[in-house]
């Protein structure tokens, strides 16, 4: 199959590109170009339901760009800093696909007061701009080619494909230059090169190297240190450094660490070493919070927030499938920090046992005992876990029903006060311990401790 006629399989098998053939037909006279990361993943063959999809309108005035799409679905102008509309077709939605992004040709340039933030640019769209110098002012070269919808050419006039080839992270043009547009690219560099499995070209990571410490520099004042309880702006939002960092930790733990230590981004975000990274190059995809705990579990709770803070995973949004729960980590390297042994876990109250361990940090915890070989502890947790499901007939995390409530303890005759949570709680330990089966039996318990 060659590439033209993958493109059109691609483009039927995503509902939500039918209007790539219908544009062509309407606009014989212009050139829609599919760029980015959709055709280095087609290249790769990472095909992905919720692809991004991103497109070049050549030769075709905005007016009838705008005019066509909003006839054909929603077109968001918010991107229109960038020059760039984000498209929905009729009958989707972003539950079910990302928006495509459509946009004329376009140069970028950094804008005179810029530091090196996100969307610090001056940007030039022109309908008759070559396609190469809109791939011009990309990141790296992997994501700078472009595929003629119509034709099936692909452009490639930075090498990309040489350096898929070659499994390289290859800055375009001159890597300073490209990071000081924007900071950021950095940290895409690292992640690609960890989510790919590729090596970051010589030169580019010598680049990053020398200038990742901007990356935390101040727009108040240039200096990676702003003064403690002072107002100050980051040049890159701690929110693109958290996505970024969390994208990286997500797809391979392993590969992430040995980038983000060669770059120096891990020592200037946590300052960790290799004890503390070891048992992480163990852990698999998709398990940030692992990651996370693991690196900071030497600290105490108000040092983890101010790493939180400072890499911006406490800042992402509560739908996003990367954020973790600060809360979630405080309370996880508190339990590491415990140092639990069998016999204390054999031995807790049951009630005690079941609201730390019998949920999804309780998971995440026996995961942890796991990753540092601490299997014995880990061990004793499952298998009094798995006894107590198994006494109730429940299914893991499904609720064990209590048999009494505060309103039956008060119908008991015990007054309103902390004795009722006193008397549900001990009630719990003697239910979970297998010593109470009944409500009845509850029930008579209950007298006596009146």
């Amino acid at each position: 199959m060659n590439l033209k006629e993958e493109m059109i399989q691609i483009c039927k098998s995503h509902s939500a590109l039918f209007f790539v053939e219908e544009f062509l037909n309407d606009f014989p006279n212009a050139e829609l170009f599919l760029v980015g990361g959709a055709v280095r993943d087609i290249l790769l063959k990472r095909r992905t339901k919720k692809m991004d999809f991103d497109f070049v309108i050549r030769l075709l005035e905005k007016e009838k760009i705008e005019e066509w799409f909003e006839s054909r679905g929603k077109l968001d102008f918010v991107g229109k800093t960038f020059g760039v509309y984000k498209f929905m077709p009729v009958g989707h939605s972003h539950a079910d696909n990302p928006f495509v992004d459509i946009a004329l040709p376009r140069t970028e340039k950094s804008s005179l007061e810029s530091c090196g933030g996100y969307k610090e640019f001056d940007v030039q769209s022109d309908a008759k701009l070559p396609i190469k110098k809109d791939l011009s002012r990309r990141d790296f070269t992997i994501n700078a080619m472009a595929v003629d919808m119509r034709t099936g050419e692909l452009h490639d006039p930075f090498k990309g494909i040489k350096d898929i080839e070659q499994r390289l992270i290859r800055a375009v043009g001159k890597p300073s230059d490209r990071f000081k547009e924007d900071l950021s690219r950095m940290l895409r560099g690292v992640r690609f090169a960890s989510e790919l499995n590729f090596e970051i070209e010589e030169k580019t990571a010598r680049a990053i190297q020398k200038q990742i410490t901007h990356i935390n520099y101040t727009k108040e004042k240039l200096s990676p240190e702003p003064v403690e309880g002072s107002k100050f702006e980051y040049i890159v939002p701690r929110e693109t450094i958290g996505s970024e960092l969390a994208k990286t930790f997500t797809k391979n733990p392993s590969n992430a660490l040995k980038h983000l230590k060669s770059t120096g981004v891990l020592d200037m975000f946590f300052e960790t070493d290799a004890t503390l990274l070891k048992p992480i190059q163990s852990l698999t995809e998709n398990q940030i919070t692992l990651v996370v705990t693991l690196l900071l579990r030497n600290l105490e709770q108000k040092d983890i927030a101010k790493k939180l803070a400072l890499t911006g995973l406490d800042s992402l949004p509560r739908e996003s499938d990367l954020r973790i729960e600060p809360n979630d980590i405080f309370w996880l390297v508190a339990q590491l920090q415990k140092k639990y042994d069998t016999h204390s876990i054999a031995t807790m109250r049951a009630s005690k046992f079941e609201a730390m361990f019998m949920n999804t940090r309780g998971k995440f915890f026996v995961q942890l005992l796991r990753t540092l070989n601490e299997h014995a502890e880990a061990n004793a947790i499952e298998n009094r876990k798995s006894k107590i499901l198994k006494l109730w007939s429940v299914e893991d995390e499904e609720p064990i029903p209590s048999l009494l409530s505060g309103n039956d303890v008060l119908n008991a005759g015990i007054q309103a006060g902390p004795k009722i949570r006193e008397l549900l709680d001990l009630l719990r330990d003697e239910q979970l311990d297998g010593k109470i089966l009944t409500r009845e039996k509850a029930k008579e318990w209950l007298t006596h401790q009146s």
